[in-house]
């Protein structure tokens, strides 16, 4: 190899590092106006004048499901964006089913800002609103194991020389979490099918307290298999 050819190798070496320098800028850039809109729908009811002192504690009342449903996404959103930081440090270089699967994932953090606002002003009778949220968290979910998975197994050559046997245990309970949320999403949906009293329809909801006892159950499973105890 040649003055050249070396020369011509390590441009493109550049060229790749900053390509994916833009695609993970643009993905922070995405998580950041995300969570800005969330925080936007934050608002207190307009009124004439200055606000006494009954009409604030009427208004931060009023908002109180909008500032739990933006705490609670602000945190999901934080947690997902880390495990994008901690994945996409492990890569040198990037193809077309990257891009692809992290724009997959940016497009589900995306709806965050509508599903906020549909559980904190959507009907409180139904369990539509609550099941809308939990879907786009779970599709998030899914689609950062489907990025994973796409590194640790399909093009491992994307990859630096970094070790990744901690990442590779957090991808397998990530994938028996969202199959575990999966299942539970269903039954609470069949059993809300099948309760129709008023004063019953809490019943549905009990299958999401099951769920820490079966991540915790399998996630034991899972450490007994990897040890050999």
């Amino acid at each position: 190899m040649d003055n050249k050819d070396i020369k011509n190798e390590i441009k493109q070496d550049i060229h790749k590092e900053f390509a994916l320098e833009r695609m993970i800028l643009f993905s922070d850039a995405v998580f950041a106006i995300v969570i800005t809109l969330m925080a936007i729908e934050i608002q207190l009811p307009e009124v004439e004048g200055s606000m006494t002192m009954e009409e604030l504690r009427h208004a931060l009342v009023h908002v109180s499901p909008t500032i739990l449903s933006y705490t609670v996404s602000f945190f999901f959103v934080g947690i997902i964006w880390h495990q994008h930081l901690k994945i996409f440090n492990l890569l040198k270089t990037y193809d077309t089913g990257l891009v692809f699967r992290n724009l997959l994932l940016l497009f589900f953090v995306g709806l965050f800002p509508f599903t906020s606002t549909v559980i904190s002003r959507g009907p409180k009778s139904t369990l539509l609103p609550t099941m809308i949220y939990i879907l786009v968290i779970i599709c998030c979910i899914g689609a950062l194991a489907f990025i994973e998975h796409y590194i640790f197994y399909k093009k491992p050559e994307l990859r630096n020389s970094q070790d990744v046997t901690d990442l590779l245990k957090k991808h397998e309970e990530r994938k028996t979490g969202l199959i575990l949320m999966l299942v539970t999403v269903i039954l609470v949906i069949i059993t809300d099918s099948f309760v129709t009293d008023p004063n019953f329809k809490f019943v549905p909801t009990l299958w999401f307290c099951l769920l820490p006892l079966a991540l915790a159950v399998m996630k034991k499973k899972q450490k007994k298999n990897t040890t050999g105890k």
